[in-house]
């Protein structure tokens, strides 16, 4: 039996065909819904993801933040800093092994939409970086551009473009595959993620037991994600010398962790989760920090409430609000004295009378807090909240900081409190400006150097919660201005006055980081421990521009 169907009819039927399966590829390729971290290969001490980066890029590219951070004291010495600095000799050594200035339009360049970073070894900056790029950008970029000057190499069936010169060597690898654009500062990790992405099966990132736990703490993807293998990191010298909190022995306890961040109509969240290394017991529901947290007053500049304080924690805040301590320049001669070329005499026989030994001074008062400390100890705390506040005085040049502590107890006392604190000399001096109040009201007891509060803005518990803060910018910063003017004021020597490209650290370096995020209403972080892991709860509240 003949066809029916003509050649030209059986042609385009084929051509029809053809174009179907070339239109349903395209579809899967472009609709690749892979997790970005099985990408990657496994042995990453961090891995970075967007959503969209060249969307945040652009954002940050225009914003107003950016502008004036960039014009600031404290970009200024970030700049100058021993991080930065080789950080940029680094960038300057990749930049002459691929023979292209490596700079904020390259990056822009090649940001594509899902993307992520995975960093292997920070002291090398052995790096991946995987992004979805159309291919009219891939192939218009400078760095592809450069691919013929390139080593040609392939895995796969994918090719890809590698280069390594330099002393120290320095390696700069990319392809471009499917609508994907890789590059890498690793050969052998360029290869085992161009494998991961032409589907063979090989370990990556997604497969570790870490990063799979910690990943499914968070289930949902912010619009920017960091998961990080800290059991790993603690053990890195960069780890130790750059963070700067130095709670290395407290991060011990946790193996993994990870940050998400999103854009709200308000500003942005933050959620973040530490895994424990070996779970604990989940914090009970304990109304207390509940109870403390109805004593926040609508004015407060900051207020901190913790569950179960320790004895650290109750010193460092009692010691703030019965001290009241005013704030004081420590200078701790961080500039080296100013040398005179012209003096000839550099000393005497007479000065060997001269102690250069004697013990530093220490204030009794700082050793006096403690019986106050002991005797609310022994009222069994259970929850502890300190609110400060900055008030300028009528004079219009003094800013008085001052600040409260709420305390529930299970056996609140006043007659023991009111005792170790007479007994505390120099606590409590008539006709203070800030005269400290004690009050008890069943099992809640006050220290308070503040004025009644005419509003409270209680603050809502929830489960499992043992931590929360607030900070008011809108209220605060125009005091801390000019608390950090009078400081920065004060701290200038004639003796030994700091070098000139160095501004002062609070009226310059800290007062011009503060004006560059002068956006920023309000900021709130909720702690909770839920055993195996602990979270972090952050809203960031911005005005509108």
């Amino acid at each position: 039996m003949k066809s029916r169907l003509s050649l030209p009819a059986t042609l385009s039927t084929a051509t029809l065909v053809g174009l179907l399966i070339t239109s349903v590829w395209l579809h899967a390729q472009l609709n690749d819904t892979r997790p970005l971290s099985s990408l990657f290969p496994s042995g990453a001490l961090l891995y970075l993801e967007a959503s969209d980066f060249h969307k945040l890029l652009n954002e940050w590219n225009s914003s107003g933040e950016k502008k004036k951070w960039l014009a600031s004291d404290n970009f200024g010495v970030l700049s100058e800093s021993r991080l930065v600095q080789r950080l940029a000799q680094a960038q300057t050594e990749f930049a002459a092994t691929a023979d292209l200035p490596i700079e904020i339009n390259l990056v822009d360049q090649v940001a594509g939409t899902r993307s992520a970073f995975a960093f292997y070894n920070l002291a090398d900056l052995k790096f991946v970086y995987v992004t979805r790029l159309d291919n009219a950008r891939a192939e218009g970029n400078p760095l592809w551009n450069k691919r013929d000057s390139f080593r040609p190499r392939e895995v796969a069936g994918i090719p890809f473009y590698e280069k390594s010169e330099g002393d120290p060597l320095r390696t700069v690898a990319f392809a471009s595959y499917q609508g994907w654009f890789v590059v890498s500062t690793d050969e052998t990790r360029m290869a085992q993620t161009l494998a991961l992405l032409a589907g063979q099966q090989s370990a990556s990132l997604a497969t570790e037991r870490w990063f799979r736990d910690t990943a499914k703490e968070d289930p949902k993807t912010g619009d920017l994600r960091l998961v990080y293998n800290l059991a790993a990191l603690l053990n890195t010298p960069q780890f130790r010398t750059y963070w700067i909190q130095r709670n290395a022995s407290e991060l011990k306890a946790y193996g993994s962790g990870v940050a998400d961040l999103w854009e709200r109509d308000y500003g942005f969240e933050e959620q973040r989760a530490l895994v424990r290394q070996t779970p604990a017991q989940a914090a009970s529901t304990d109304p207390a920090l509940a109870q403390a947290l109805r004593y926040v007053p609508r004015d407060h500049s900051l207020y901190r409430a913790w569950l179960a304080p320790g004895r650290a924690t109750l010193r460092s805040v009692l010691q703030q609000v019965v001290l009241s301590e005013p704030t004081e320049i420590q200078d701790y001669g961080l500039y080296a004295p100013q040398v005179n070329p012209e003096a000839g005499v550099v000393g005497s026989a007479s000065d060997l009378e001269t102690r250069i030994d004697e013990a530093p001074f220490e204030r009794a008062k700082q050793q006096s807090i403690d019986s106050v400390v002991n005797a609310v100890l022994a009222m069994q705390p259970v929850a502890l909240l300190h609110v400060q506040t900055t008030t300028v005085l009528d004079d219009q040049v003094f800013v008085v900081p001052a600040s409260e502590a709420v305390m529930v107890c299970k056996k609140a006392d006043r007659t023991v409190l009111n005792n170790s604190i007479r007994n505390s000399a120099g606590l409590i001096k008539a006709g203070s400006l800030d005269p400290l109040a004690l009050s008890v009201s069943d099992n809640v007891v006050t220290l308070s150097r503040l004025p009644a509060p005419e509003t409270l803005s209680p603050v809502q518990a929830i489960a499992d919660e043992i931590y929360a803060a607030g900070y008011n910018n809108v209220l605060e910063w125009p005091h801390y201005r000019r608390l950090f003017a009078l400081t920065g004021q004060a701290a200038t020597s004639p003796e030994a006055p700091p070098p000139a490209t160095t501004p002062a650290f609070f009226s310059g370096n800290v007062r011009s980081l503060g004006d560059t995020l002068s956006r920023l209403q309000r900021a709130t972080i909720v702690t909770q421990d839920q055993g195996s892991v602990v979270r972090d709860t952050l809203r960031y509240e911005l005005s509108v521009r």
